[in-house]
């Protein structure tokens, strides 16, 4: 196993890199600056380094110098990822002593390949071995690949007119940030299984697994009668229909993480493609070509996108193809726009001709006659093909969701103590950009970022979670997910979250006017105090109908818009890290004890369950605050306030607010069976009150 480093500021590119090369062959570190670089490089003893030039502090030509410096990286490799195309920037690399250079943006392919070229020079040429035929014995694996490539016409590893299908999931970045290590490689599982059946059946060869992606080349082989393209093109059709079946699986086996609906993206092209004899790797035009294919697969609204090439060689075989949309792509590496086309159906083949028939009758005969002697030969190699597949995928599976795990807790834990403003290099993370730090708490931390496809301004909260905790990990990654489905004009919108084992993050509506407590500087009109408290009951009348209590509601989690509504902000987080903002100090008795004191329910006190109406309570208290401009108990010894919420008598408001007096005695009566049942029943008493008083 060769362990390979990964050396790049930005996440994305570290991440994009963990992806491709994640395999059971290789051992993945990653580091976000040089120092950090050199730091692991001393501890893990990489066999390759693939690193970035245009570091902040410490750039990668600074990091190759240290790195061939010391004696004992005499047999260390170096790729250099860079944005400077000059000859002056390669030269400079290369009298350092890198080994190869790679020029960003990078495909996964590109990258594979030239990680290939650097495992070829080491005299490792088993790293990278056929997925499907990988666990045969090696005369076996050699017999498949010859006749393959003999009967190309080519004797060598030289393919002319090889059909590539690439296949992988739409934006399966987000999706991933969004499961836990052990769903996604579920979902992973799942995919791959599916996919990799319909190439297996068609006579798909040299298959492989990048990341989310698939891989497969078909070549002209007499034991399929079908045309190369024709095949990959009935694959691909297969591996089409299978989405249905996905996104069934996901709504039944990860319904809790409110994804969005799966969508698969099929390119496939022919060309130019070489394939090493002894490892089974493909590399070449064509490959670089169908990812490109399947990339714009999402921007086109097509789910497979086959090149002209392909279609002309397909409609040799089976001129009734059901063709859909046509297009001309650009193609990085091409020399003119690529002619596509969308695939709708790929039929069975037409009406052959008496010649035809009768090649096909002295075809089957001759098939026939060598069937039994071949059979159980062919059975079993299937049989093998299919259960390496399965060995494959899932040992791939797990990689990938343990190196997509990793990557994200190595950022989430970078941006917590990283401050932007120190940083001369802009410090991203899936489609943010950080401005400034907030704030930061002993366990959590609050950045202004700027969302990078539109430049709104948003908040990223990063919030460290408790491994020993899963249950309630769990319970934070479900809640978030279903409010992020809400569109209510008084909750947060959320944009985005991810999690792994211990670091969470959530990308939220940003407030430039701050929370209600920088509101609160005496007491509101009754008016004004009324057109809140409806609010905020109906935003929680929402989030209760989804079955989540907020735990923790005060002024602090109340953010205010430009007209002067509030929203509501902070779901469950107080319960998750043991924080509770604001001047309350958090509290936590027997570990249960969780919350703001001076807002808390009796039954949060005495460690009982916390219900809907526990957050009823806290908004009475809110409320009578917001009348009074001071909360209704107060005391120098947490001990006495939190008697005064479990014995005290509700308070009395104004004389001002006194006909608000029994809306708030029910929302704090210390039993919750004597308070309201739900926030519906709580605006329904404040219809009955004065019009003037009850404006929203």
């Amino acid at each position: 196993m060769l362990t390979l480093l990964v050396v790049d500021d930005d996440e994305e590119v570290r991440a994009k890199a963990m992806r491709a090369l994640a395999g059971p062959h290789f051992r993945l570190a990653s580091a976000a600056d040089g120092r950090i670089a050199l730091e692991q490089a001393a501890l893990l003893k990489p066999d390759i380094v693939i690193c970035d030039v245009d570091m902040p502090e410490m750039n990668g030509f600074d990091v190759l110098a240290a790195l061939k410096a010391d004696p004992a990286n005499a047999s260390l490799q170096v790729m250099m990822l860079t944005a400077q195309s000059s000859r002056n920037a390669m030269r400079l690399g290369m009298s350092l002593g890198a080994d190869d250079y790679l020029t960003k943006p990078f495909s996964d392919q590109e990258l594979i390949d030239a990680v290939d070229g650097l495992i070829k020079r080491r005299g490792r040429l088993e790293v990278f071995k056929d997925s499907v035929t990988q666990g045969r014995e090696d005369s076996t694996r050699h017999h498949e690949s010859t006749i393959a490539l003999q009967h190309a016409g080519t004797g060598g590893d030289e393919l002319t007119d090889a059909a590539v299908l690439y296949t992988g999931i739409h934006d399966f970045a987000a999706i991933a940030a969004k499961l836990s290590a052990s769903d996604m490689m579920r979902l992973l599982i799942e995919y791959f299984e599916r996919a990799g059946e319909p190439v297996l059946s068609h006579g798909g060869q040299n298959l492989r697994l990048t990341g989310d992606h698939l891989v497969a080349l078909f070549t002209r082989d007499p034991r399929h009668a079908v045309d190369p393209s024709h095949r990959a093109m009935q694959a691909a059709q297969e591996i089409a229909q299978t989405v249905p079946f996905l996104v069934g699986w996901v709504e039944r086996h990860l319904a809790d993480y409110h994804l969005p609906a799966l969508s698969l993206g099929i390119g496939l092209h022919v060309g130019a493609v070489t394939v090493d004899e002894e490892t089974g790797v493909v590399s070449g035009p064509a490959i670089n070509a169908a990812e490109r294919l399947k990339s714009a697969s999402l921007e086109l609204g097509w789910t497979i996108v086959a090149s002209q090439a392909v279609v002309d060689m397909a409609n040799t075989s089976n001129p009734a193809l059901h063709l859909g949309r046509s297009a001309q792509l650009v193609v990085e590496g091409m020399k003119q726009p690529l002619g596509v086309s969308e695939v709708i159906d790929v039929r069975a083949p037409a009406e052959l001709t008496l010649f035809e028939k009768t090649i096909s009758v002295v075809r089957k005969g001759l098939v026939d006659m060598a069937e039994s002697t071949l059979a159980p030969a062919r059975d079993k190699l299937a049989d093998d093909a299919a259960a390496t597949l399965r060995a494959t995928v899932h040992a791939h599976a797990r990689q990938i969701a343990r190196a997509s795990k990793d990557a994200l807790s190595e950022k989430l834990a970078q941006l917590r103590s990283a401050d932007p403003s120190d940083t001369t290099q802009p410090i991203r993370l899936e489609g943010f950009t950080l401005v400034r730090r907030l704030g930061a708490g002993g366990m959590s931390s609050i950045h202004l970022a700027r969302r990078d496809a539109d430049g709104a301004l948003v908040v990223l909260k990063v919030v460290q979670l408790d491994p020993a905790a899963p249950d309630v990990t769990a319970r934070f990654v479900r809640e978030y997910a279903l409010l992020s489905t809400l569109d209510h004009p008084h909750i947060v919108r959320i944009f985005k979250q991810g999690f792994t084992d211990n670091m969470a993050y959530i990308a939220m509506e940003y407030f430039e006017n701050g929370d209600l407590r920088s509101r609160l500087k005496g007491p509101m009109p009754p008016q004004q105090a009324v057109r809140l408290l409806r609010q905020v009951a109906g935003a929680l009348g929402a989030v209760h109908s989804l079955g989540i209590v907020h735990r923790d509601l005060k002024p602090e989690n109340l953010m205010v818009r430009a007209n002067g509504d509030v929203v509501l902000a902070d779901f469950g987080i107080a319960k998750l890290t043991g924080i509770a903002g604001g001047d309350d100090a958090s509290l936590t008795v027997s570990g249960e004890l969780i919350g703001s004191p001076s807002y808390m329910s009796p039954e949060q006190i005495a460690g009982s369950e916390v219900t809907a109406q526990s957050d009823l309570y806290s908004l009475g208290v809110m409320f009578f605050e917001m009348c009074t401009g001071s909360r209704p108990f107060r005391s120098s010894s947490l001990v006495e306030l939190l008697s005064m919420h479990n014995r005290a008598e509700v308070p009395t408001l104004p004389p001002t607010h006194a006909h608000l007096q029994p809306v708030l005695a029910r929302l704090m009566a210390k039993k919750p069976a004597q308070r309201y049942a739900t926030t519906h029943m709580l605006l329904q008493d404040l219809l009955s009150i004065q019009p003037q008083d009850a404006q929203a």
